[in-house]
C-alpha cells in the first residue's frame, strides 16, 4: 500500500513538472512576438517624398471658349520636383481673340510659353503632397494680327461715317513679360491634383505694327498703350507620375 502512495505521488510529482515545463515555454513563445511588436512600434516612420512629373490642362481656357464667343484658347501645364520645396514649372498655348470695337473690327491669333519656377511654402503631412505655391515666370507670346475693318475719324458730320473694309494682316508680332504667380495644388484622388492660381504680369518689350498698335497677346491678356501691367488667373486639372522618391 505504500508502495502504491509512493508510486503515485512519483507520477503526480512528475506531471507536476511537465506541466510547469510546458507553461514555461508557451511563456517563452508568447514574449517574443510582443518584444516584434513593441520594437516595431517605437521604430521611427521615415518620410519619403515623391518626385516626378506633373502635366495637365488649363480649365479655364476651354470654359472661356464655350462662355465667349470672340476668345478661343487651350494650355497645357506642368511641372518637376527638383527639391524638397522647388518645382520647374511652365505653360504652354495658344489663343484667338476678336475685337469688335466702334471704331475698328480686327482679330489676334497666336501661342506662348511661360517657363520659370515655383516655391512651395506649404508644410505637408507625412504621406502628402499639396502645394501652396509662389512662383515666377518669364513669357514669350507671338501673334499676328488681322484689321478687317475700321474707320477714320473726322470732324466733319455732313457725310456717314468713313468705313474702310480694306483688310490689313501683321504678322511676326512678339511680346516678352515677367510674371509673379500665386497658387495652390491640391491632391483630389491618388496622383490627381486640382490647381488654381492668379498672376501679375509686366510687359518688357514688344513688337507692334508701325501703322496700328498691339490689342491682345496670347499669355499675357490685353495690351494697351499706356499700361505695361496685365493680370489673370488659372484653373488646372493635372495627373502626377512619380519617378523616384527620396
Amino acid at each position: 500500500m505504500k508502495t502504491q502512495h509512493k508510486f503515485l505521488f512519483v507520477i503526480s510529482f512528475v506531471l507536476f513538472g511537465l506541466s510547469a515545463m510546458n507553461a514555461q515555454q508557451q511563456g517563452i513563445e508568447v514574449k517574443e512576438p510582443l518584444e516584434k511588436i513593441e520594437s516595431d512600434t517605437l521604430t521611427p516612420r521615415v518620410k519619403t517624398d515623391k518626385y516626378g512629373l506633373r502635366v495637365g490642362i488649363d480649365l479655364s481656357k476651354p470654359l472661356r471658349t464655350l462662355l465667349d464667343d470672340t476668345y478661343q484658347g487651350f494650355e497645357i501645364v506642368g511641372d518637376f520636383r527638383i527639391r524638397e520645396r522647388y518645382y520647374l514649372a511652365a505653360e504652354l498655348g495658344t489663343e484667338t481673340k476678336e475685337h469688335n470695337e466702334a471704331n475698328f473690327n480686327a482679330k489676334t491669333q497666336g501661342s506662348y510659353i511661360k517657363a520659370g519656377f515655383n516655391y512651395n511654402i506649404y508644410n505637408n503631412w507625412v504621406g502628402m503632397s499639396n502645394l501652396i505655391y509662389v512662383g515666377v515666370r518669364g513669357g514669350f507670346s507671338t501673334f499676328s494680327q488681322d484689321l478687317n475693318s475700321y474707320t477714320i475719324y473726322t470732324t466733319n458730320t455732313f457725310f456717314e461715317p468713313d468705313l474702310r473694309t480694306d483688310s490689313r494682316t501683321y504678322n511676326n508680332l512678339n511680346l516678352i513679360w515677367v510674371e509673379l504667380q500665386l497658387g495652390m495644388q491640391v491632391e483630389l484622388f491618388n496622383n490627381l491634383y486640382l490647381g488654381v492660381n492668379v498672376q501679375l504680369k509686366r510687359a518688357l518689350t514688344q513688337k507692334a505694327p508701325d501703322d496700328f498698335a498691339n490689342l491682345f497677346a496670347p499669355g499675357f491678356n490685353k495690351v494697351t498703350t499706356d499700361n505695361v501691367y496685365g493680370a489673370g488667373y488659372g484653373y488646372s486639372l493635372s495627373y502626377f507620375i512619380p519617378i523616384f522618391k527620396k
